[in-house]
């Protein structure tokens, strides 16, 4: 007969060890996780299923979202679905729709969410905006620099010069040309404001086509240079010379705008 207390004192038999069929890898994956036997694994598999579960999205084929990964990701059915709120951008700058119009089918095919397409659009506006100030920033710049350019050139002269170019421009071009020239930024180009002051004060000489005379303002150091240049003709000293008269108008002209401010 056994006696209770052998009983007591003797050592459960050793249980088996259940990692035994598994490869180094996941015996070392199991004790990692601290797995004591068989039924943690299968309760950490399920909570692993029920956090990927129905909201599992598969990945795209191709690189395209299939329809329910579409639907579940929000995107809609078509690009005129995309409801965008419009940023709001700087005094003067303008939205541009027909980038717009031209981005939400290309967004819409490659299968970016609303949100997506919002960021990119916040994104694209504040660039449109800072590439609009920087340019303007550009052209304050050029214009201050051309002006300080021409003033040292001419000193005094500058207001009758820029005149004289202002108007030799409208002539030529009309409102077209100097909207094109204020636009383009060329207005600021020193050479081109010389070359167009050059042409003002040959017009304030000469006829142009259709008999019609440019009385342009000229400095009154030009205005006594343009004068002995004519006085210098031939036509100028003799009476019965065909351009007489006409030298001798426009001679008396010229004095009077050189000694206008006296007067």
């Amino acid at each position: 007969m056994t006696n209770p207390t052998e009983l007591a004192t003797q050592t459960p038999a050793p249980q088996p060890d259940w990692t035994q069929s598994l490869s180094p890898e996941m015996k070392a994956l199991v004790e990692v996780k601290g797995y004591k036997e068989p039924a943690d694994v299968v309760q950490a598999y399920a909570h692993a299923q029920r956090l990927i579960g129905a909201e599992k999205i598969p990945l795209p084929k191709d690189g395209m979202w299939d329809e329910t990964a579409r639907e579940k990701l929000g995107i809609p059915k078509t690009a005129a679905d995309y409801q965008l709120a419009r940023p709001e951008l700087p005094h003067g700058v303008a939205y541009d729709e027909a980038f717009e119009a031209a981005a939400l089918p290309v967004a819409h095919k490659l299968g970016l969410t609303p949100h997506q397409v919002q960021g990119l659009l916040e994104f694209y506006v504040g660039h449109q905006a800072q590439s609009s100030q920087s340019t303007e920033r550009g052209r304050l710049e050029e214009n201050t620099m051309a002006i300080d350019a021409l003033k040292s050139d001419w000193g005094g002269s500058y207001d009758t010069k820029v005149a004289q170019a202002a108007r030799a421009a409208r002539y030529f071009g009309g409102d077209t040309l100097i909207g094109f020239l204020n636009d383009s930024g060329a207005g600021n180009n020193p050479d081109l404001v010389r070359a167009f002051a050059k042409i003002g004060a040959m017009m304030s000489e000469d006829s142009l086509k259709g008999g019609e005379t440019q009385n342009f303002s000229l400095a009154p150091d030009e205005a006594l240079r343009e004068a002995r240049k004519l006085m210098s003709k031939p036509g100028y000293a003799k009476r019965d010379h065909p351009e007489h008269a006409g030298l001798v108008e426009k001679v008396q002209r010229l004095f009077e705008q050189a000694y206008a401010e006296e007067t």
